[in-house]
């Protein structure tokens, strides 16, 4: 059937092209096609932008984590020792003689006669003493004596006339001589009822009054009569460490401060022990000054310095140190910057710096202030040299 005879039978056609609202219609379904699939080509390119930035923010935050794993450090290089070698040992004064006197004999102060500050001179008598036990025996022994005595010089003459035998009368001239000794040191004992000074000096310490018992001898507390001193010249004892040892001689000067603000005293080295103590590693060294117009007092605390040489060698900034279980160490950069614990042997530490006797070369990077977490082989970036502040 033909299109003509449709019309002309009143049969609609269905075909769409022949339909004008349906054409409409699928225009706008062609457009709405066309505005998705832009929308949608939009979204796409928003996310593939999205992802991009993401990427590269992923990039440069592992990036820059790369670099933060990196730890940054500053090192500096050891240096020779330029110190100004200055040593400060303690001490006390001490009288250049001192003597604690004490009593020979038991008995009593009969009398004192010199105080505390006063000057003495050598055989000058200190205090009298009251000793009736040793007068007593003095006696006694007088009286054994005399009549020793008398029989030695009857049995002499009767030795002489041949009526005793030669044993008897050396019995008798034994027994005198005997109670002559006896009698002589009881004598000398009671002599030591008189307290002299020993040497020239002045009185520390008196520790007797009139009336008080005196004990034979230096047994007990508070047996001693007196403390005798002579300061014309002053002594004192340091004892250094035995790394100094070698660095200190007989007649080296030496200053002695008795205070912070106080003008410093010359002295000289009179005597060193010439041996190192085992116990304390140190060498004793005695040190006199001369006291002339006695204005240092005895017993004064002081402080003794010692002027020595610088030793050869470097030094570091006290904080490259690291200290642990393997002794004292350092953290060392080398070409590659890697680190590499380097053990050192310490010597005299100067406040800030300290001085490295063995383990450097001079040349070696040294890490500051390394943290106690670093490790040999770790990565590292220098972003500075110099000095510690």
């Amino acid at each position: 059937m033909t299109n003509q005879r449709h019309t002309n039978q009143g049969v609609p056609a269905f075909h769409h092209d022949t339909l004008p609202g349906l054409d409409g219609r699928h225009k706008v379904a062609r457009r709405a096609r066309t505005v998705t699939i832009i929308i949608v080509l939009l979204l796409l390119a928003g996310l593939g932008r999205t992802l991009l930035a993401r990427q590269a923010s992923a990039d440069t935050l592992a990036q820059r984590a790369s670099q933060s794993a990196i730890q940054q450090v500053r090192v500096v290089q050891a240096t020779n020792n330029r110190h100004d070698n200055q040593l400060t040992l303690p001490a006390t004064l001490q009288g250049i003689s001192e003597a604690v006197v004490y009593a020979r004999g038991s008995g009593y102060v009969k009398q004192w006669l010199k105080d505390i500050g006063q000057p003495v001179k050598k055989g000058e008598l200190l205090a009298v003493l009251d000793t009736p036990d040793i007068n007593k025996q003095v006696d006694e022994a007088a009286a054994s004596h005399e009549l020793a005595r008398t029989a030695y010089q009857r049995w002499s003459r009767l030795r002489a006339q041949d009526a005793v035998s030669q044993q008897e009368f050396d019995e008798k001239n034994a027994a005198y001589q005997q109670t002559a000794a006896t009698l002589k040191r009881l004598r000398d004992q009671q002599d030591f009822g008189r307290v002299v000074a020993p040497f020239d000096g002045i009185i520390t310490k008196r520790n007797i009054d009139n009336g008080s018992l005196i004990n034979a001898g230096n047994g007990g507390s508070g047996q001693s009569l007196f403390s005798v001193a002579q300061v014309d010249k002053l002594h004192l004892y340091v004892y250094l460490p035995q790394e100094r040892a070698s660095q200190v001689k007989v007649g080296d000067s030496v200053d002695i401060m008795a205070g912070d603000n106080a003008k410093a005293v010359a002295g000289k080295v009179a005597h060193t022990a010439g041996a190192i103590d085992p116990a304390s590693r140190t060498l004793q060294v005695e040190i006199v000054l001369d006291n002339a117009e006695h204005k240092l007092l005895p017993g004064l605390y002081v402080e003794a310095r010692f002027k020595l040489k610088s030793p050869a060698g470097l030094t570091l900034p006290t904080n490259t140190l690291i200290f642990g279980a393997e002794g004292s160490q350092v953290a060392v950069v080398d070409e590659h910057n890697k680190v590499r614990l380097q053990k050192v042997v310490l010597g005299t530490d100067y406040g800030k710096d300290i001085a490295i006797k063995a383990g450097l070369s001079g040349k070696e990077r040294i890490i500051l202030n390394p943290s106690d977490a670093i490790r040999n082989g770790q990565s590292v970036a220098i972003v500075a040299s110099g000095n510690s502040e």
